[in-house]
């Protein structure tokens, strides 16, 4: 019988070279597929090995280990997982048990409740359908100088972005699907502008991957930030209402008026708008606060900006003004969005 994927997490390398020796992990039907020092580590890995089981401690430098597995469980909804800790903490043991891990260990681990730990890890993944390996290998490309290979056929290309890993079916139709890994962020190649995304995906304007990898990865990178989808463009004119979303988000943290908008493209504020709304059905200032309002929500999930950091980053130099703002296109105020969404990942 094929052996259940195991990923160990502990910023500690003798911790980690000790849980790995504790057991004999083979006979307890467990093959060790990756070993991680961070849940950053952890994350990029997973796009490679499918991990079926994780063992992770939960004190880490960049994040706990009961956010790692909420992170994992985004993109392997059946992996299973066991938490550890050096202490007894009643907060994280009751977190964890809402995330429904399997077990909760507390260091120093003995080798009895390893063991037991590790059976009741494959009874619980016994009922479910094992995490199939990529059929393609990833293929990793560097941020600061992306080169990424070629289409088959020599076409233009889309990149589709994540923080995250996440999954694309491969096309039933033959069309190309090139998994790919830029730094800490996850990603495909398509030769064919896609039907849908997976949700927290940024998608690029085309591009011939192995001559315009910067251009691919600069528009992903900007639609992932942003959370909208570039317009695609019906019939020609003088001004691209792609590149005015782009120069948006890129820019958002500043102040933006319409005239300066206009006479950055050469063009009247009247064209520029009539143009945005017809190829966007939403006026450019209400795109604009759509996307400083999702990558606020991105900053107060994933950083420990300070809210006032957050408004300022976002283009507000007004704090209580981003807060009625925020407010009134999430529903909530900005601290308690923070609280309530801790654990999400993007």
């Amino acid at each position: 019988m094929e052996k259940y994927r195991l990923m160990l997490v502990d910023d500690e390398p003798w911790a980690l070279a000790g849980m790995e020796e504790i057991i004999d992990w083979e006979q307890e039907g467990f093959s060790v597929v990756a070993r991680c020092e961070c849940g950053s580590e952890a994350i990029a890995k997973s796009a490679r090995v499918c991990p079926d089981a994780v063992i992770t401690d939960i004190r880490m430098p960049d994040m706990t280990g009961i956010e790692l597995v909420y992170r994992l469980r985004q993109n392997f909804p059946n992996v299973q997982c066991v938490v550890v800790s050096a202490y007894s903490d009643f907060e994280v043991a009751r977190e964890a048990i809402r995330l429904s891990a399997v077990h909760y260990l507390l260091k120093p681990l003995t080798a009895s409740d390893v063991r037991e730990a590790a059976r009741m890890l494959a009874q619980k993944l016994s009922r479910f359908e094992r995490t199939s390996e990529p059929s393609t290998p990833v293929i990793s490309v560097d941020p600061d100088h992306p080169v990424f290979p070629e289409s088959p056929n020599g076409l233009e290309c889309y990149l589709v972005l994540s923080e995250s890993a996440f999954r694309l079916s491969p096309r039933e139709d033959g069309r190309w699907c090139q998994p790919v890994q830029v730094g800490g962020q996850f990603g495909y190649l398509l030769d064919d502008y896609p039907d849908s995304l997976p949700e927290g995906c940024g998608l690029s304007l085309p591009g011939f991957p192995d001559r315009q990898g910067e251009w691919l990865l600069r528009t992903a990178r900007a639609a992932l930030a942003g959370g909208f989808t570039f317009a695609r463009e019906n019939g020609r004119g003088q001004l691209s209402v792609p590149e005015i979303q782009l120069y948006l988000v890129e820019n958002m943290r500043n102040e933006i008026t319409l005239k300066e908008l206009a006479a950055h493209f050469f063009v009247t504020e009247t064209y520029l708008c009539d143009r945005f709304k017809k190829q966007t059905n939403e006026s450019i200032m209400s795109f604009l606060r759509r996307i400083r309002m999702h990558h606020a929500q991105v900053l107060l999930m994933t950083s420990h900006l300070s809210l006032r950091e957050v408004a300022f980053a976002c283009g507000y130099s007004d704090y209580s003004y981003f807060g009625r703002q925020f407010k009134a296109e999430v529903g909530i105020t900005p601290d308690l969005f923070r609280k309530e969404k801790r654990y999400t990942a993007y």
